[in-house]
């Protein structure tokens, strides 16, 4: 499969995940994170075209992206702080980030491209991806990416912890020495 075909196969995957029922709980996050990981990854080979932006009729309404920020609303993480200039070293200036601001922005713009590649302009959908991934999406998904790794790296698990703070599989395996 070429990179545009896995591509537009992860952008309706990923559309579909958040037009469908998003479920209460935990499990969302991690959905989240395994399709951005993908558009993140793949995004990174979309070929460069030379063409126009596309039709104007692809845009996705303000009211269509509120309904999206709403619904991403409903993850168990919301607000999260991030450096205004990652390369300011050490951090002088934070900002507030927004994780369904990120999540809806990120389906905002790959949702018009779909609407471009599937009205016949494969070539302006492939150009909004990959420039609107440089200029927009991908700082969201960035920030969306390293929030939902916290967030993964620090909740509790489902296992049950053993004696000296290690996961059963963990000592069942280990040397008795």
């Amino acid at each position: 499969m070429n990179a545009i075909t896995t591509f537009v196969e992860s952008v309706r995957a990923f559309c579909q995940w958040a037009e469908g029922d998003l479920l209460p709980g935990d499990a969302q996050m991690s959905i989240a994170r395994r399709h951005l990981a993908h558009l993140y990854a793949q995004a990174l080979d979309l070929p460069q075209r030379e063409c126009d932006w596309g039709d104007d009729a692809a845009a996705i309404s303000h009211e269509a992206w509120s309904a999206m920020f709403k619904r991403f609303g409903a993850l168990p993480v919301n607000y999260y702080s991030e450096s205004a200039n990652p390369l300011d070293v050490p951090c002088e200036k934070t900002m507030l980030g927004d994780l369904a601001d990120d999540l809806a922005d990120i389906w905002r713009d790959l949702k018009r491209g779909l609407h471009l590649f599937d009205g016949g302009a494969a070539d302006a959908a492939v150009f909004h991806w990959r420039e609107h991934f440089i200029i927009h999406w991908g700082s969201h998904a960035a920030s969306a990416l390293n929030v939902l790794q916290y967030w993964e790296q620090h909740r509790p698990r489902d296992y049950a912890v053993a004696e000296g703070g290690l996961p059963p599989a963990a000592i069942a395996g280990s040397d008795p020495r």
